[in-house]
């Protein structure tokens, strides 16, 4: 297997947190999100690597790739408008559905018709990084975490966000129904304890007391809450057969059975956003990029702590993500495409996005402005500055293996489904020991 290589900057990450936002403790990232919001690492054909040729100035518009959970591709336009203005290249925004785009870009790349750019996962750098330009000449990535290279060392991505999963609440029916949630600086309820609590979450004006993203991201935290792991060694000894894991499957399940979860989502049938957004949901499992989709919703909301497991061993933790842009070999306008990923990495174009947008910055220096939404992001900051190391190496390990997102997905469908919790993650195991060995 060729191992996606990336950069953990353990010791650069606890300056993190007061780079992004001022919260009182140090980020620590690695992926992500999408989280995700959103994750990939579908399988893919094998396609000839490109020969290298010298880029050449094309004259025409370059397509980029993108997809939006909120205002984020609004926000990148404004940041295109000002490289036009600047150096009159023009870039045309093509958004695309996250269900599509993949296969797109894959179609794209195959059919000679290649962007000249990409919004890009870790998931879609493992999947095209042969596909990448090198971008070693566009931005220094020591001013960045969150970089990911290709077999060769080279930089292939220039990070824009950085993604942490999270717990929204509609605060107008916490309070309503009289639950009284622990804030930033309170120690967390166990999912024992919010089980309970959310509970009371019945009335008419209450569809379900919530919903849970039907990702894979979303679940794997509840592993490294309950207190256990994805390896025990990376890619021959799964952990995700011991006891954690199977409570945290076992708790998420019972969940999706009972009546605390809207089962419509991981049934397929159902967008948890656009459930939560309603007003009848009292809490959203999601990530970070919903703070700017979430902007102009009729209730009010908060980010509350994650829980944490019910016994030994449990812990605070999150799993990282984040997205980045790309520039896409045999495009024609790879020079062009050079020029935007510099205009991109200069401070103040970068911190236009994420502050704009707003996200967690990767730029170790940023310093955005989240206005009204600071306490939100300071709950996600504090969730990965409480991320013990060990967990953030272990999902390192995890997110090397291209294609493993569908393949945890599958598996917790299942499960959703009915299926024997343990039966289910023996399944899983065996399955990324194969995937990882490819």
């Amino acid at each position: 297997m060729k191992r996606l290589k990336a950069l953990l900057a353990l010791v650069l990450a606890m300056t993190m947190l007061a780079a992004c936002g001022g919260a009182e403790e140090p980020e620590m990232a690695v992926e992500p999100a999408a989280e995700t919001t959103t994750e990939t690492g579908t399988e893919t054909e094998t396609v000839a690597e490109p020969v290298a040729e010298e880029p050449m100035a094309s004259g025409e518009p370059l397509q980029m790739l993108w997809w939006s959970d909120g205002i984020e591709g609004d926000v990148m336009q404004t940041v295109i408008d000002d490289f036009t203005a600047e150096t009159g290249i023009e870039i045309q925004l093509v958004t695309l559905g996250w269900d599509d785009y993949a296969s797109k870009l894959k179609t794209m790349i195959r059919g000679g018709e290649a962007p000249a750019l990409i919004r890009a996962t870790e998931g879609t750098v493992g999947e095209f990084k042969d596909f990448l330009v090198p971008l070693d000449d566009a931005f220094d990535s020591v001013e960045f975490t969150n970089v990911y290279y290709n077999d060769d060392g080279d930089t292939i991505i220039l990070p824009i966000d950085v993604t942490s999963n999270g717990m929204y609440i509609n605060t107008d029916l916490f309070d309503k129904y009289g639950i009284d949630y622990p804030t930033l600086g309170e120690e967390p309820w166990t999912w024992a304890e919010f089980e309970t609590e959310v509970a009371k979450l019945v009335g008419d004006d209450v569809a379900y007391p919530g919903v849970f993203d039907n990702k894979a991201h979303r679940f794997m935290p509840m592993v490294y809450q309950f207190g256990g792991k994805m390896w025990n060694t990376p890619f021959t000894d799964s952990a995700l057969t011991e006891a954690p894991a199977v409570e945290a499957l076992t708790t998420l399940q019972r969940m999706n059975t009972n009546g605390t979860l809207d089962p419509a989502v991981w049934a397929g049938s159902a967008n948890p956003k656009e459930l939560f957004q309603t007003g009848k949901y009292g809490f959203h499992m999601s990530g970070n990029w919903f703070v700017a989709a979430y902007q102009e919703l009729d209730f009010n909301w908060a980010v509350m702590p994650m829980p944490i497991g019910n016994g030994a061993g449990a812990t605070r933790s999150t799993i990282l993500g984040g997205k980045g842009v790309s520039a896409v070999k045999e495009s024609g306008q790879e020079a062009e495409a050079l020029k935007f990923i510099e205009f991109l990495a200069k401070a103040e174009n970068h911190d236009k996005y994420t502050g704009g947008v707003p996200f967690l910055s990767p730029r170790l220096e940023a310093d955005p402005d989240y206005g009204e939404f600071q306490a939100a992001y300071e709950v996600f900051q504090n969730e990965i500055a409480s991320t013990p190391v060990d967990n953030v190496l272990d999902w390192q390990e995890q997110v090397a293996i291209a294609g493993m997102y569908p393949i945890i997905n599958k598996a917790i469908e299942d499960a959703m489904g009915g299926e024997d919790v343990e039966e289910v993650l023996m399944q899983l195991s065996k399955d990324l020991i194969e995937k990882a060995a490819e």
